[in-house]
């Protein structure tokens, strides 16, 4: 029985050895290890994003761009040196339910990310924190390795998000490259004029102009709100529009608000007081009445 165990053992390594020259270890590769009659040494190790395995007397080895044959050989001869007998060991690849994809870019945890199996981009870019402001949703490009060939395709995350185009969403492969374009700078809107708090703040889906004056503080008393200008050089063609925000007030239909873009600006004018001005005036009419009374009686006295 020992003599057959051995001859399977055997074969089993030279099928390792074979296996191995086809491929090499990289990060996130699911490795199990068998010590013949040390099952407490036995273990499936996952190589990590550094190209690094943890394994008992062997910390931090890194495994990144070898065979299985030279990772049994190290493994063998670190062993050798803590047991009493010749250690038998077999490495090879094990199933794992994840793949690993290279995810660059405007992502909050850009780098090598280990995903489900069958995962879409949606859930790759969930696997990587999701994407940091700036990112450009609608221009994703995903490069794939097709028999030594490098094929790109670039898909718009937003029209499946918004529109349910699932064209958009496809599913991701082991190796794949995906980056995702942006400018942190040309992602905000500017919110300008009679608001509690102008300034500059970050876009997000589907977000009105109204929603960004939300986002500044809400308008000021003497806003006039019927006149606002908004910019938006971001769209195919540059356009100014006006808008009255006070017909979608009163109507309480805002489905017609127009959603903004990165890098769109809207300024909110102040009403003009007309009482103020020609109180202003009559002031000044007033004062200058006076001060020529005062003359017309000094050079009287």
């Amino acid at each position: 029985m020992k003599k057959i165990l051995m001859f399977l053992l055997l074969l089993s390594l030279l099928a390792g050895a074979l296996f191995a020259q086809e491929r090499k270890i990289k990060a996130g590769d699911v490795i199990e290890i068998v010590v013949y009659g040390h099952t407490e040494l036995s273990r499936i190790v996952t190589v990590n994003p550094q190209g690094a395995i943890d394994f008992p007397f062997m910390q931090s080895v890194p495994v990144d761009g070898l065979s299985l044959d030279k990772l049994r050989e190290i493994i063998v001869a670190t062993l050798s040196r803590y047991l009493n007998t010749y250690p038998v060991v077999t490495v090879s690849f094990a199933k794992s339910n994840t793949i690993n994809v290279n995810i660059l870019g405007m992502v909050k945890r850009p780098g090598l990310v280990a995903v489900p199996l069958n995962s879409s981009l949606q859930g790759a870019l969930t696997m990587a924190e999701g994407v940091a402001p700036g990112a450009r949703i609608n221009e994703i490009m995903v490069v794939r390795n097709i028999d030594g060939r490098l094929i790109s395709a670039t898909y718009d995350l937003e029209k499946f998000l918004l529109d349910s185009d699932f064209k958009q969403n496809p599913t991701v492969s082991d190796g794949d490259i995906i980056m995702v374009a942006g400018n942190p700078v040309l992602s905000s809107v500017k919110v300008l004029g009679a608001v509690r708090a102008p300034g500059i703040f970050d876009n997000y889906m589907g977000a009105t102009v109204l929603d960004m004056i939300m986002r500044a503080g809400g308008p000021l008393e003497d806003a006039q709100l019927n006149k606002i200008r908004y910019i938006s050089p971001s769209r195919k063609k540059s356009a100014e529009y006006v808008i009255d925000l006070e017909l979608f007030l009163n109507t309480q239909d805002f489905s017609k608000v127009p959603a903004v873009k990165a890098g769109d600006i809207i300024y909110i004018p102040k009403k003009k007081n007309y009482w103020k001005g020609v109180l202003s005036v009559a002031r000044d009419v007033s004062t200058l009445a006076i001060a020529a009374w005062y003359i017309i009686r000094i050079n009287k006295e």
